[in-house]
């Protein structure tokens, strides 16, 4: 799922095509995840908030703090 001005800086034609959207998610991921130094944490956040939000700590808004939580418990999970 990604925001229509992020998907279209990925290059995305057709937001709704999986192939397409997956793709770009997972670049867009990526790129968070190079950004953020490898914290999965704060890339996670990023892509959640944005990442001009996400300065050294998750933001504590009400929406992206539990959204962290719940991907890194998923994340953790998955080791």
């Amino acid at each position: 799922q990604l925001m229509p001005g992020t998907a279209a800086m990925l290059g995305v034609k057709d937001p709704f095509d999986p192939e397409e959207s997956i793709d770009a998610g997972a670049r867009y991921l990526a790129d968070l995840l190079e950004r953020k130094h490898g914290r999965v944490d704060l890339a996670v956040a990023s892509y959640n908030a944005g990442p001009g939000a996400v300065n050294g700590s998750i933001p504590q808004n009400g929406e992206t703090e539990i959204y962290v939580a719940r991907v890194m418990k998923e994340f953790r999970r998955q080791l």
